[in-house]
């Protein structure tokens, strides 16, 4: 970190999708100075001119000019790519450094990449966000931490800028596993919320009418609220999260649940149905659609035509 204890951090970013690109924002907005990378170059340098920050050519070059390092990233495969590549983060990280993956990132993963950053005199900590875009947008994140407390303090500051709610959840790696707890959650609200819609529908009350309930109820959790417009009108806004990416999700899960011996009965038919969804060519569709595709491509499929072994 530099030697004015009272400074505030140089920070790295990487990954400017729809998620990462507000994120970053909002780091600027409070006044860390930036440096980004993204695969696109032309996001980071439309990010760059709006708030001051610096584009780099490589993730090691925004690691060889910051104090923490953030990946924001679409899976595991690309996050240990970022970090293992020649011009990869652990060539230009710099003792002393923090390194940061707030995506949703297989824990083994996550486990690998701390220990190769200490090998640097660096360190590593896993804060996990929860929240749609749209809480990206407002800074009101919540972020599951996995890591050493003295990491954890350090950053504290810099994820505040992002998030309203900051849960320190246990050492490197526990992070992204309840990251992956939550998300089990939250597939099974979209799969049943999908079903309960449709079934709503086929018995003649107006889908507008059925959400209006729904979003006054039991079942009304917050991505009842903020998924509302994509549920009643498919198609319409922008897509949010890929159906693809939430098949991707339900397979680390099902494959940590698989590890540590977890009954997971209902996730598994969450998978098959979202891979059903796939297979039908809703893959690039918001994760909504699931709801489209049970009207669609779910009409009068026979019980159990869907394996719940995905």
């Amino acid at each position: 970190m530099r030697a004015d204890s009272d400074a505030k951090p140089v920070l790295g970013f990487i990954g400017l999708g729809r998620m990462g690109q507000r994120m970053a924002r909002n780091l600027a907005r409070s006044g860390f100075e930036l440096n980004l990378y993204n695969r696109t170059r032309a996001v980071a340098e439309e990010i760059a001119e709006a708030t001051g920050a610096h584009v780099r050519g490589t993730p090691a070059g925004v690691a060889g000019m910051s104090d923490v390092v953030i990946t924001m990233l679409a899976d595991s495969k690309i996050v240990d790519e970022i970090y293992r590549r020649r011009d990869g983060v652990l060539n230009g990280i710099r003792p002393g450094a923090v390194a940061v993956d707030m995506g949703t990132t297989d824990p083994e993963v996550i486990r690998a990449l701390a220990e190769s950053v200490r090998g640097y005199g660096a360190t590593f900590v896993d804060a996990c966000v929860s929240g749609s875009v749209a809480f990206a947008e407002n800074a009101t994140l919540t972020v599951m931490v996995g890591g050493a407390a003295a990491d954890v303090n350090r950053i504290e500051p810099v994820l505040r800028s992002m998030a309203t709610h900051i849960f320190h959840v246990g050492p490197v790696g526990a992070g992204a596993t309840l990251k992956l707890a939550v998300n089990t959650v939250i597939y099974g609200l979209c799969v049943a919320l999908s079903e309960g819609l449709v079934l709503a529908e086929r018995a003649g009350i107006r889908r507008a009418v059925a959400y209006e309930v729904f979003a006054a109820s039991a079942v009304a959790a917050p991505f009842v609220h903020y998924r509302r417009a994509e549920f009643e009108r498919p198609g319409e806004k922008p897509v949010a999260f890929r159906l693809e990416l939430a098949k991707r999700d339900m397979d680390l899960i099902l494959s940590l649940a698989e590890s540590v011996d977890a009954p997971m009965p209902q996730g598994r038919v969450n998978r098959a149905v979202l891979a059903a969804a796939i297979a039908a060519g809703f893959a690039d569709q918001d994760v909504s659609a699931t709801a489209e595709f049970l009207r669609k491509e779910g009409r009068g499929m026979p019980q159990g035509q869907m394996s719940a072994t995905g």
